[in-house]
């Protein structure tokens, strides 16, 4: 490897909007992570510098634009089975079923009273 003498990335991140990039994305990655366990899906943090001279006199000052973007994992949602209607509406119960009045009957034994007897 050539040696370099120039300032270390991670350093420079420190730099860049007064160190407050570097918090965003200490706070993006650790985002990210929970939801990872959490779904076992992947997820990721990416970072865009967008560097362009400052104006074209100078070729030294520089304009360090960041972005980060995040891909955060969801949850997967629950499927719902509904049923349509010719008129476009969704309805939980089938509209062509035909609807019984089902009433819940009790079968069971009635619990026996507990008699106490006194000794004494």
């Amino acid at each position: 490897m050539s040696e370099n003498k120039c300032t270390p990335f991670s350093q420079q991140l420190a730099y860049i909007n007064k160190g407050t990039l570097d918090q965003e994305l200490t706070e993006a990655l650790a985002e990210v992570i929970k939801m990872v366990r959490e779904t076992g899906k992947k997820g990721a943090v990416t970072l865009t510098l967008n560097c362009q001279m400052l104006n074209t006199r100078d070729e030294n000052t520089m304009k360090i634009t960041p972005n980060v973007k995040k891909s955060i994992p969801e949850l997967d949602r629950a499927d719902t089975i509904m049923f349509s209607t010719a008129d476009g509406d969704l309805m939980r119960d089938d509209p062509s079923q035909v609807q019984m009045d089902l009433t819940v009957i009790n079968t069971g034994p009635a619990a026996a009273p507990i008699k106490l007897q006194s000794h004494g």
